[in-house]
């Protein structure tokens, strides 16, 4: 006999079953014992998540003969016994023509589902209520939309539809409201691992604490996904699977070459990161694989933080997170993304060299006495600022020191769109880089197309034009003038 995936296996048989669902096992077994069950339900969730497995249950219990006679008689039921799964109806069901589920993403043209439905007009066969389960709804096209409205709007006394779907966003409003909706849920962690670990023990097989924790995080709320990856390492493991067995079967980069990654590039060890990186490209995964598991081990490392309230490692981290966000782009659209996340990465670990380290003081006066003075340090200041602050070199050559008084440096720029371009964070630049040479705390004030204190004297309009590009050449306000009759 083949092998039968251990998802098909461990399915729900009964409502309590559902893990993670527990608002709707409880809302439907209500509705059941009440018998108020609608004709018509819209499942919406992730892949994995129990909506199919919900439809069938329900569809169960409505031809469920223990359900029947308790409703019959009023009695409560629990959870635990819908559908009682004993019962001929519920033995049978699977089989049973009056039971009809079929895919939409195969079956979507209007012909499909006419010939799928031709049958709801007819009355049961073997079962009390005929039943259509239609996955994956949202896929059904226009007209096939509009062929099934007036029959899920005003069925057949003995039909009923299960719509389930991953996109309700794509559900036409024309369906959804003509339905009652059941909102599925991720599975949190916290309930994936321990169900794991139940799992494995009924197997015979030991799943490591962290070995569960490391597939209910890779499933991502997703229960049939992480009993599939269980499946799989417990296909290939031994009587003990640990998370070294996980990380090697399922083709995993280990959290401990992703924390030596991020180690390497937090202490700018190029060497480290190139080693750590290489054992991460031997996973076999692809590089924008590796890029998204080391944001997810951010995204772990950060929530970790929050408890600890560890501002400025959180704000490394978040740091670290955007820029590997911005490498994951530039290597979609390259054809060598393994080299575009190695050089990224080891240009955020490059070792950072400071501005002011590479300032000379040589031509920078000791003391500040006059205008001159501060305008030769803001020269100097400006032929050191780094390659990668060419806008902020392009504007301050362009702009002038008006004035140095009460520890603020006042530039002058001549068109209020240069001086639109000299934002907060370039002023703090400028206010830090400035504060260093003087050694003491300086504030920078900028101002625009301001004059400067010259007297003209009887100068014409073009000698004074002349004048003022001078001193804006020259970076200066120290002018006197000249008799021309001496020349």
């Amino acid at each position: 006999m083949a092998y039968e995936a251990l998802y098909t296996r461990v399915r729900p048989k009964t409502l309590a079953q559902l893990i993670g669902q527990d608002h709707i096992s409880t809302a439907l077994t209500r509705a059941i014992s009440n018998d108020r069950l609608s004709h018509a339900y819209l499942l919406v969730g992730t892949r994995g998540t129990g909506k199919t497995t919900t439809a069938r249950l329900l569809a169960k219990a409505m031809n469920c003969e223990k359900v029947l006679d308790a409703q019959k008689s009023n009695q409560p039921l629990l959870a635990t016994e819908i559908p009682c799964g004993k019962c001929p109806s519920c033995l049978s069901i699977d089989s049973s023509p009056d039971n009809i589920e079929f895919d939409a993403a195969s079956n979507r043209s209007v012909e499909d589902v006419q010939r799928l439905l031709s049958t709801a007009s007819l009355a049961p066969l073997q079962s009390r209520v005929k039943t259509f389960i239609i996955d994956e709804v949202h896929m059904l096209s226009f007209e096939a939309v509009n062929s099934i409205l007036k029959l899920i709007e005003e069925p057949p006394p003995h039909v009923a539809f299960f719509l389930a779907t991953t996109e309700f966003n794509k559900v036409p409003q024309t369906i959804r409201s003509r339905c009652q909706i059941l909102n599925f849920h991720l599975i949190p962690n916290a309930m994936v691992a321990p169900y794991l670990q139940k799992l494995s023990k009924a197997l015979g097989v030991d799943l490591s604490r962290d070995a569960a924790k490391r597939i209910s995080r890779l499933a991502a709320g997703s229960m049939r996904d992480a009993v599939t990856y269980f499946d799989q390492c417990y296909a290939m493991a031994d009587k003990i699977i640990s998370l070294e067995d996980v990380e090697k079967t399922l083709g995993l980069v280990s959290d401990a070459d992703l924390d030596e990654i991020i180690s390497a590039v937090q202490s700018q060890n190029r060497t480290a990161l190139s080693a750590a990186l290489s054992r991460a490209f031997r996973s076999g995964l692809s590089s924008i694989s590796i890029a998204e598991a080391l944001i997810s081990r951010l995204r772990d490392m950060e929530f970790g933080l929050l408890k600890n309230r560890d501002d400025s490692e959180l704000a490394m981290l978040e740091n670290l997170a955007g820029e590997v966000r911005k490498i994951i782009v530039e290597m979609q659209y390259s054809g060598v993304p393994d080299i575009i996340l190695e050089m990224a990465l080891m240009k955020i670990a490059a070792p950072k060299i400071s501005v002011h380290q590479k300032i000379s003081t040589s031509e920078i006066p000791e003391q500040i006495e006059t205008l001159d003075d501060v305008k030769k340090i803001f020269r100097e200041m400006q032929s050191h600022i780094s390659k990668d602050e060419k806008n902020l070199r392009a504007l301050l050559q362009d702009a002038s020191v008006l004035n140095f008084a009460n520890n603020v440096l006042t530039i002058n720029f001549k068109s209020p769109s240069v001086a639109g371009m000299f934002t907060d964070d370039k002023q703090a630049k400028v206010e830090e880089i400035f504060s260093n040479i003087i050694q003491r705390k300086i504030k920078v004030a900028k101002v625009i197309g301001a004059s400067t204190n010259v007297d003209f004297g009887d100068m014409g309009d073009r000698e004074k034009k002349n004048v003022t590009t001078a001193i804006n050449f020259f970076q200066t306000n120290n002018v006197s003038t000249t008799n021309d009759d001496n020349f």
